[in-house]
């Protein structure tokens, strides 16, 4: 009896050692037989097993007998096989053919979890941001973003180096609040805001200016709170999800070591490049003194990555880089280091994960636009250039902001008994910024000549917990649910002090104290706090059919102390098809959900201002808060569907927004004891709009050689967006020449036109005669999108074009029209100016020409121009020596790319100024009450710009 026991147990034994067994295989690339790094390795019948092919194509998995490999990459058809039988050991080459139609990739949608794109009911972008960095060289966020996204425009709305970015994505549904989405990085909480501590917000600093482009592995782009409903109170804009690269090769993955030997790997590339004054500047008298001020920039970028997989349980990567760039304006200079560790971890059923990030930057910010001493105003304003301020005292002049930032997050799982799965992420961004406005003794600005200076110190503290727990459940063969409930904190701070001197006493001394005259002091700050809870249930049925819903409740200091809290649900849906005929996969999707703005900082609290008089003390009110202000409100239905047949994909989405209580600045009556100051100050949730608009994008391949060595694909882009005031509270509102009101798109232009000239009564030219105001138009374009190829010759030459367009938009040229209305530089007004001095007063002629100089001497709307742009915003082409380097190096160096962009490069419009995609305004809006939008205002316009990298990998 012991004897026959002893055989059944090694007969047990022997089969479950046949069931299981680790297999070794290579991913290659079908046509060229070269490796795919990066590739996802999973089980069919067990998803939640997954590795990720190391930088020579290689993994290991553990599989079972009777189990299905599956291997997938974007940008390749999908890999299956069953396996019957599998013996220890057993090798498996894998062949991915390269396809248009994008793979399955994870994506952030929510904060509860990642899950296939096939598994969300709504459309999210993902960039695959390390592809396009290591080819095309944007040199910021939104040239990487730009024209990549359906449903957004996303641009600098300044030419300088490091300026602010303007988020347009989708209707744009809000009067008073923030338009920019919600920014993570490695599930850090990052803090946005521009610093415009000592300039205009036209000049600030873009926070996202301290992102490691270099270091971004992808991208996701949740648009509209459809998707978004699980990040609560903020989120309404959307959310930008950033994963940095993680594991060998600073691939986006942990796993990807075939065996358990210790591999390192290394990637170093070097870009350099220069940029130039893209459309000159053709509408003044004296155009060459503003074009022979531009400069050009250049660029000197050095980085460096370590991977390494010292075990299947430990890997670590760590990266360095130093950039270097002037940009077009004289002065302008950003010198930026930044440094980043990640680390993983894992056992049995405990990860670790850890990641770190610190930034050191030093910005300078020539004074440029918008006002007396800048230099753009100095040089279109009067034919003779320089009236307000010498050169010499405008290069004197320093503004600059030195810069540290620090970011990092710790990121523990473990699953607990019963099949709990617990996950904690602590995030921190960390932000120390220095302002330095100075001008030296000596030199002349208006009527100091003895030197000034202004300092800022600035911290920016951000912090955010999550705690998740989740369970899966398997209902039945078909039906399996999983549960998560997530609780996440964030708070965040800021705190200003600064002070504002001039007059020194001696030359060369310029230390505050030195100083004989205090300007004014500043000293301030603001924390925000907010607690969210959110339950979501996902529910699927045989990898088709997949149900979401969730809820969550928002707590904030920002709303007032009557609103307990805010409640945000959200449900979707998405259901797969059986691919059938040509077709290859066919999804279909609908969702709903909301989520909100919260309201500005002290817009719930009521303050009075202390002082002390020769009466006595003196208590006056400052500021009325509103106890009942709740957070502005976005609920989102969508609805679309993704197909691939026939090599062609083709995506299209739906949307209708409604926001309610929207936040409206109104006016207090004196008669309750506030003063007329507080005009248009006290927030009220009293504003409805609508907004709507689809997304198209269609990628073909058009080409593919029998050889599968030469391709050409080309996509589309096609958005439409429109929004419409429901309701403002029964009133207009007017910010310069922007309006809210009922029944307009919202930021309607609206101002006067000129109705001819005004004469004295001696019949010579007095002014313009101007009409009542009236609708011209609108911000934000009606069509925008992008177009382009990318042509693979020989399976290593590679032609890739990116072009951007809009129609339908408006903007408001301030340039002109104070050039024209205050200045003797303007052709078009002179010319006339001219013509008039050369007629009889009281002559047809004389009165025809004065008409059409009135167009020019006030009115604004007759600089509300059309801003319709087609440009070809980038190519690249880029050679693979890879093949070679391997050969030449015995597999020594395993990658070697050189590649030659150009962003920019051409430009057609039917604006009149040298850049239709601009605005003054700043991106971020940080002040209470609607502001404007779209206005040129001298600001400087986008460069072109080309660049040459090469990336060479070990």
């Amino acid at each position: 009896m012991n004897k026959l026991l002893s055989v059944l147990g090694l007969t047990l034994l022997t089969g479950t050692a046949v069931q299981a067994q680790n297999m070794l295989g290579t991913v290659l690339n079908k046509a060229s037989q070269e490796a795919i790094p990066g590739a996802s390795i999973s089980v069919k019948e067990r998803p939640e097993i997954r590795t990720v092919a190391d930088a020579k194509g290689n993994f290991r998995l553990v599989l079972h007998a009777g189990e299905t490999l599956i291997v997938k990459m974007v940008g390749y058809s999908s890999f299956q096989q069953h396996f019957a039988q599998v013996y220890e050991g057993q090798h498996v080459q894998v062949d991915l053919t390269a396809g248009v139609a994008l793979d399955e990739v994870m994506i952030t949608a929510s904060l509860a979890n990642a899950r296939s794109r096939r598994a969300i009911g709504t459309h999210v972008d993902q960039v695959n941001a390390a592809d396009i960095v290591a080819k095309s060289n944007p040199s910021s966020l939104a040239e990487l973003l730009n024209g990549r996204i359906s449903g957004a425009q996303v641009y600098n709305t300044n030419g300088k180096l490091g300026m602010p970015i303007r988020f347009d994505i989708r209707s744009a549904a809000t009067f008073s609040m923030d338009r920019d989405p919600l920014i993570f990085i490695d599930g850090v909480r990052y803090n946005s805001s521009n610093t415009s501590d000592i300039n205009s917000s036209q000049e600030a600093m873009s926070a996202l200016n301290d992102l490691p482009l270099n270091d971004i592995a992808t991208i996701d782009v949740i648009k509209g709170p459809a998707a978004a409903a699980s990040y609560g109170a903020e989120a309404a804009n959307g959310v930008v999800i950033i994963q940095t690269k993680r594991g060998l090769g600073g691939l986006g993955g942990l796993d990807g070591l075939a065996g358990d030997k210790k591999v390192v790997g290394i990637q170093v590339r070097y870009t350099g490049g220069f940029s130039e004054l893209a459309n000159k500047y053709s509408k003044f008298v004296n155009n060459d003194a503003v074009n022979d001020f531009f400069v050009h920039g250049h660029q000197n970028q050095f980085y460096a990555n370590l991977s390494a997989r010292f075990n299947p349980a430990n890997s670590l990567f760590f990266s360095a880089n130093s950039n270097a760039a002037t940009g077009t304006i004289p002065g302008n200079k950003d010198n930026r280091y930044s440094f980043r560790a990640g680390y993983d971890f894992s056992k049995s059923d405990f990860k670790l994960g850890f990641t770190a990030g610190y930034v050191r930057g030093k910005l300078a910010i020539p004074q440029s636009a918008s006002g007396r001493d800048d230099a753009l105003w100095n040089l279109l304003r009067d034919q003779k250039p320089w009236p307000y301020i010498s050169e010499e005292s405008w290069r004197a002049l320093e503004k600059s902001y030195a810069n540290d930032r620090f970011t990092g997050s710790v990121k523990l799982s473990y699953s607990l008994p019963y099949r709990i799965k617990m996950e904690s992420l602590l995030g921190v961004d960390y932000n120390f910024i220095d302002g330095l406005n100075y001008l030296p003794y000596g030199y002349l600005q208006g009527s100091n000549r003895t030197g000034s200076k202004q300092v800022s110190n600035r911290k920016n503290k951000n912090l955010n917990w999550d705690i998740k727990l989740s369970r899966s459940f398997d209902l039945d063969p078909d039906w399996k649910l999983n549960i998560a409930l997530l609780s996440q904190l964030t708070q965040s701070s800021e705190s200003v002090s600064g002070i504002q001197v001039r007059n020194f006493a001696i030359p060369g001394i310029s230390n505050i104290s030195s100083a004989a005259e205090i300007l004014g002091t500043t000293d301030t700050y603001f924390e925000k706090r907010t607690h969210g809870i959110y339950g979501e249930a996902f529910l699927s049925y045989k990898d088709q059919l997949f149900i979401n819903t969730g809820l969550r409740r928002d707590v904030s200091n920002m709303i007032g102390r009557n609103v307990a809290s805010i409640w945000y649900p959200t449900i979707s849906a998405a259901y797969n098809l059986t691919p059938f005929a040509f077709i290859e996969s066919w999804k279909l999707r609908a969702a709903y959900g909301e989520s909100g703005r919260l309201p500005y900082p002290n817009d719930a609290q009521t303050a009075y201002l202390v002082e002390k008089s020769s009466f006595g003390t003196q208590v006056s009110p400052l500021r009325k808060g509103n106890p009942n202000i709740r957070p502005e409100r976005t609920g989102e239905f969508e609805i679309g569907t993704d197909i691939s047949f026939l090599k062609q994909r083709l995506s299209f989405t739906y949307y209708l927004q409604n926001t309610r209580d929207a936040i409206v600045y109104t006016t207090l009556l004196p008669s309750l004891g506030w003063p007329s100051s507080l005009s248009g100050d006290y927030p009220e949730n009293i504003g409805k709009i609508r907004g709507n608009g689809m997304e198209l994008t269609y990628n073909s391949r058009v080409f593919t050689s029998v050889s599968q060595k030469n391709s050409l694909d080309l996509f589309v882009m096609l958005n439409h967006q429109s929004n419409k005031v429901i309701s403002s509270g029964g009133r207009d509102i007017i910010s310069t020449v922007n309006l809210i009101r009922e029944g307009l798109p919202a930021f309607a232009f609206y101002t006067g036109v000129s109705e001819g000239a005004n004469f004295r009564e001696d019949g010579t030219f007095a002014n313009a005669k101007e009409s009542a105001p009236q609708v011209l138009g609108k911000p934000f374009p009606t069509f925008n999108g992008s177009f382009g190829f990318n042509l693979l010759l020989l399976d290593k030459l590679r032609l890739q074009s990116l072009f951007t367009y809009a129609q339908g938009a408006k903007l408001y040229n301030i340039t002109h029209r104070n050039t024209a209305s205050q200045g003797n530089n303007f052709r078009a007004s002179e010319d006339l100016k001219a013509l008039l001095a050369a007629q009889t007063p009281g002559t047809v002629d004389y009165i025809a020409t004065a008409n059409k100089l009135a167009k020019y001497q006030g009115p604004r709307g007759h600089f509300i121009e059309k801003a319709d742009f087609i440009r070809l915003s980038n190519v690249t082409l880029s050679y693979d020596f890879g093949a070679w380097i391997r050969k030449q190096t015995n597999g020594a160096c395993t990658s070697f790319m050189v590649s030659l962009t150009g962003n920019n490069l051409w430009l057609t419009t039917n604006y009149t100024g040298v850049e239709p995609q601009i605005d003054s305004q700043g991106g971020s809006k940080r002040t209470r009450g609607i502001g404007y939008l779209s206005s040129d205002w001298t600001a400087v316009p986008a460069p072109r710009s080309f660049a040459v990298s090469v990336n060479i990998g070990f």
